[in-house]
């Protein structure tokens, strides 16, 4: 078996988690996020930056994160899975985590908008389940990532019958141009009655250009509300 991963980044901090971690992203993703920050997931060639594809076996994969073990053990930390969608690659990741120590945190990064059979292999694997919900209303979900947000809700509710409630990391987004404050509100609230959980909300930054809000987000009482 072997995993298509874009890129293997060792020593994080703060970004994935308690502790030190490793992150394995991996290639393909179902989602065209407009402001997508992995977008050579997409890359249908062979090379991602120059550099040919690297193709591991789990074995090989788990001697590069052994490297950093003694980091893990010492901080909480571990090894992260991310993209792309890495439960694209549920199969691969099953057989590096059968590999991995016990003590070694496993998380996964993941938008969630995935057939069920994807989920399943990792349900008992994964330690922290770090979900980008976007947006929770289906519309803006689609407007936002061109597909719509069924799967994502499907799988929420049967993760929530298979996971206890600390196991989950909800991240929700203040998309500019996307959703408004009220939007994020509702989808945090909507976190809270359902799944327990106290999502993590953050928003993003347009770096490049200046964000115009499309006329669907504004009503006759608006206040102005730009992203930066």
């Amino acid at each position: 078996m072997i995993g298509d991963i874009m890129s293997v980044s060792r020593l994080r901090m703060a970004t994935d988690g308690q502790g030190v971690s490793t992150l394995v992203a991996f290639f393909d993703c179902p989602l065209k996020c407009k402001y997508c920050i992995n977008n050579s997931c997409h890359d249908t060639d062979n090379v991602f930056s120059g550099t040919p594809r690297a193709a591991y076996k789990p074995e090989e994969l788990l001697e590069v994160l052994k490297k950093d073990e003694i980091y893990y053990l010492m901080t909480g930390g571990g090894v992260v899975f991310g993209g792309g969608e890495p439960l694209l690659q549920s199969a691969f990741i099953h057989e590096v985590c059968k590999l991995m120590d016990l003590r070694w945190a496993k998380r996964i990064e993941t938008s969630l908008n995935v057939p069920w059979r994807y989920v399943e292999p990792l349900v008992e694997d994964i330690d922290e389940w770090i979900i980008d919900i976007k947006d929770m209303d289906g519309f803006i979900y689609e407007i936002y990532t061109g597909v719509n947000n069924e799967k994502v809700m499907q799988n929420l509710f049967r993760l929530k019958d298979s996971i206890p409630a600390e196991r989950f990391h909800i991240r929700i987004p203040h998309i500019p141009g996307y959703n408004k404050k009220e939007d994020v509100e509702k989808s945090i609230e909507w976190i809270k009655d359902v799944l327990g959980v106290e999502p993590e909300v953050f928003d993003y930054y347009a770096l490049s250009h200046t964000v115009k809000e499309p006329d669907w987000m504004h009503d006759d009482d608006d206040e102005e509300d730009e992203g930066e």
